[in-house]
């Protein structure tokens, strides 16, 4: 990327040459981030079923941590109902310093023991990009459940309503509470609140204002939020016609060097967990649809098709339509892997087998089988363990319950 530098300004380059980084500046996110991980600390804490959520009964605790906490009146808030902890939870998860562990069924929230002390090796300059860096490579809104209701993705969202919402600034005082519902989607409370954490932005709240958890009355973008977003609009702009064939952690390497023209200290990045293939092993799901259930058990070395085939024949359905296997990955973001005649950029099940997916013991997937009628088989992880027995192929291993019929209007 050599001659393509982003253009800053003498002021900006000095902007970025005097930042400094602290619990409080630019803005508080370290420091919020920071409570949020002693929050959990190495017990852990309980999490929703679906989107492993922070359980509702400790958020009104953990907003009191932060350091501007609402005061949110719902009888039953929920995370969303606290934008800046929604936001810190995505960070979290897209930065790999958690996983989702299972006692006794009940999920867990829990520190990732190795990428952690990665984390308390950084200074913090390194952990505020590292931060920034998680939110531009896997901020999906579906990780804190929100990806079906148009809230737009990571960095980029908030990015797009930086440069062409605030301009000098978002006056909202003399709007009414509902014509603001639009900030929720686009580009999503919980990014304008990532936005004030990393200090690119300021609000002004008006706690008078009723039936509003976070009265929002003024927004305005900082000298800092003008200086970094300018030169990374600037260096994606760049790079996206330049190098083309280049991968977003390619991206992310070009831009960090640019970084460092200004800021020499930026050394280290947050190391990311290593991928676990298990091929050699033995996974017993129990898959159910409606009261029925079969608990298989498959070799790592089974490819998805393969899984598919014997999930159907267990449930004395036909093998004649599409389907995908649809499961969250480490990060608590969405992937599927679908039938190789599925028109789209996954992974085909002809292509994977069950050892490279990212299973643990509690885990829950979805075989979605025939787009039309839309049967969804639910499927735990029971067990991991080496493939002793040396199984060669899925086996149906327990039974319970008569399946629902595949067709059962045929006779009508």
């Amino acid at each position: 990327m050599k001659n393509k530098k982003a253009t800053l300004t003498p002021d900006q380059i000095q902007c970025l040459k005097n930042q400094t980084f602290s619990d409080n500046e630019p803005g508080t996110l370290l420091k919020d981030f920071s409570s949020l991980l002693d929050f959990i600390g190495p017990g852990g804490i309980p999490v929703s079923g679906k989107n492993h959520l922070i359980a509702i009964k400790l958020l009104p605790q953990l907003n009191q941590l932060m350091s501007h906490p609402l005061d949110v009146t719902l009888k039953r808030p929920q995370q969303k109902s606290f934008p800046h902890i929604n936001g810190l939870y995505l960070l979290l998860r897209a930065s790999g310093l958690t996983q989702i562990a299972f006692e006794k069924k009940a999920a867990k929230l829990m520190l990732d023991t190795k990428v952690f002390a990665d984390w308390t090796s950084l200074n913090p300059m390194e952990r505020y990009f590292a931060l920034l860096h998680a939110w531009w490579l896997r901020g999906r809104a579906d990780i804190i459940g929100e990806g079906d209701r148009g809230c737009e993705n990571g960095l980029y969202g908030g990015l797009s309503f930086f440069q062409y919402a605030l301009n000098d600034g978002l006056s909202l005082k003399e709007k009414k509470s509902n014509d603001l519902g639009y900030l929720r989607y686009s580009p999503g409370f919980h990014n304008i609140a990532l936005m004030e954490l990393f200090g690119f932005i300021r609000t002004e709240q008006d706690a008078a204002l009723s039936g509003d958890n976070w009265p929002i009355v003024d927004i305005s973008p900082t000298t800092w939020g003008h200086t970094l977003l300018n030169h990374f609009s600037e260096h994606i702009t760049a790079f996206y016609k330049h190098f083309k064939d280049k991968s977003d952690d390619e991206m992310i390497a070009l831009w960090r060097s640019e970084l460092k023209t200004y800021i020499p200290a930026l050394e280290k990045d947050l190391k990311q967990p290593e991928a676990e293939e298990i091929p050699d092993s033995l996974c017993i799901f129990k898959v159910s649809l409606g009261s029925a259930y079969r608990k298989i058990a498959v070799p790592g070395i089974t490819s998805l098709e393969a899984l598919a085939g014997i999930i159907l024949s267990a449930f004395k359905f036909d093998n004649d339509h599409l389907y995908e296997f649809v499961y969250k990955n480490r990060y608590g973001i969405t992937e599927r892997v679908v039938h190789p005649y599925v028109e789209n950029d996954e992974r085909f099940t002809t292509d994977c087998v069950v050892g490279e997916l990212p299973l643990h013991k509690g885990m829950e997937l979805t075989f979605h089988f025939d787009f039309g009628d839309d049967w969804r088989f639910q499927l735990v992880v029971e067990s991991i363990a080496s493939n002793d027995s040396h199984c060669s192929g899925p086996t149906v291993i327990e039974q319970k319950g008569n399946p629902p019929e595949q067709y059962s209007d045929w006779g009508e």
